[in-house]
């Protein structure tokens, strides 16, 4: 083998050695665009006949050529023109060719090229963007996408990890429902449709013995999930996540602060301060700077944080009573006070605002919520994976293909994640 040869055996990414270049690459027009193009040819004989299985009656029978799409290293594309040797089985009367791994049957995408559109497919790029970088269509880098999707198992329904999460995302025109592996942070399963009826049927496809063996999910305030789970899982203990649980009394709270904001006149150094600085209501109070005095543009002066908010809220004893309540819960789910969050919930009086509504809500489910300080397990990880998700249907200017959405999902999230920490290493 020539050093020319093998340069460019290693260019085009060809290993297989029943590859024989015939003649020098030329620059042509193909497919209406300048290409660089190679001329080999594929002479390698079956062992046996693929229809019939016999060897003996195997004799050549012509060429037929094919326009390979090979890896390009210039702007222009490449490709290799490749003349496979025909056979025919003097038996069976079939007829067939000389294969290759370079590239699939009844294909003219070479296996490498193949391979970097799914690698660019990892990095969240539009289908055209991957499309003009390859010089192929839109459509065939879907259905790259697609037959790779084929290779794995992404429905199994014969075991589930101990601990899951339980959350939910718009896929195309309507709600999806996304389950995942709690402790290894993956996805587990994604449904078409969040209604109650196709969650029951998706888990009663998994034997019982298997979904006794669940331990905790993890989830939002979503009722209808938290009604569903007893049925499925038997065993399991409901964790309502403590961002959520965070997120609906701070909601509360600042709702409440607006409300007595607008009771100030707007030149006040309060509703100032309560407008410009309202983050600092929403602080755990231990976080608050009680010695250090610092200006605040919003009153014109240096003083404590603390000293502010508290002059805010000797104004409004509706407020001062909502944000002690709001302080007793963040409180208890950073210290995982089990005690102070139920004692907190308990001994909660109608303040009249919209307070009382996120305590009705907690009251109600009260041993799940106790539950997000007991357990160290969250659905903040889908909450990510969710992330990810808006961005990959950001990209590609939104999906109208349900299935087509998911595979790109479980491409970049599931079948190549471990790919991508070994590169990134």
């Amino acid at each position: 083998m020539s050093l020319t040869s093998k340069s460019i055996r290693m260019v085009l990414e060809i290993k297989d050695p029943n590859i024989i270049f015939t003649q020098d690459a030329e620059n042509e027009e193909v497919h209406g665009a300048s290409a660089l193009v190679f001329y080999a040819e594929l002479k390698a004989k079956p062992e046996r006949c693929p229809n019939c299985g016999f060897m003996d009656k195997i004799v050549r029978y012509g060429f037929e050529s094919s326009c390979v799409l090979a890896p390009s290293f210039t702007y222009r594309p490449t490709y290799l023109k490749l003349r496979r040797q025909r056979y025919r089985c003097d038996l069976c009367r079939s007829v067939f060719q000389s294969e290759t791994d370079y590239v699939r049957p009844n294909s003219t995408i070479s296996t490498p090229v193949r391979q970097m559109v799914l690698f660019e497919a990892l990095s969240n790029n539009s289908l055209a963007a991957i499309a003009r970088r390859f010089h192929v269509a839109d459509k065939t880098v879907q259905r790259i996408i697609d037959e790779e999707a084929a290779t794995h198992n992404y429905n199994q329904q014969t075991w589930l990890p101990h601990h899951l999460a339980f959350d939910e995302f718009k896929a195309t025109d309507k709600m999806s429902f996304i389950w995942g592996d709690s402790d290894q942070h993956e996805i587990g399963g994604i449904l078409p449709s969040r209604t109650s009826y196709a969650i029951q049927k998706y888990f009663e496809g998994f034997p019982l013995k298997v979904r006794q063996q669940v331990q905790t999910i993890s989830l939002d305030l979503n009722a209808g999930y938290i009604n569903l789970i007893p049925r499925l899982f038997p065993n399991a203990k409901v964790v309502v996540d403590r961002f959520h649980i965070v997120q609906m009394v701070s909601t509360a709270l600042n709702m409440v602060r607006v409300k007595s904001m607008n009771t100030l006149p707007k030149s006040s150094k309060e509703y100032r301060f309560m407008k410009r600085e309202w983050k600092d209501f929403l602080m755990d109070l231990s976080e608050l700077e009680a010695k250090q005095v610092a200006f605040h543009p919003s009153v014109g002066y240096a003083a404590t944080t603390l000293n502010l908010v508290t002059e805010c809220l000797d104004l409004h004893p509706t407020l001062r009573d909502t944000y002690e309540v709001y302080q007793g819960i963040l409180g208890a789910i950073r210290n995982r006070d089990v005690e102070t969050l139920r004692q907190t919930l308990e001994d909660y009086k109608p303040l009249d605002n919209r307070m009382d509504q996120s305590i009705r809500s907690l009251k109600k489910y009260k041993n799940q919520v106790l539950n997000a300080v007991r357990y160290d397990y969250s659905n903040g990880f889908l909450e990510g994976i969710n992330s990810l998700i808006k961005k990959i249907k950001n990209t590609a200017y939104g999906y109208k293909n349900w299935s087509n959405f998911i595979n790109r999902i479980y491409l970049e999230r599931v079948w190549f994640k471990v790919n991508n920490k070994a590169s990134r290493a």
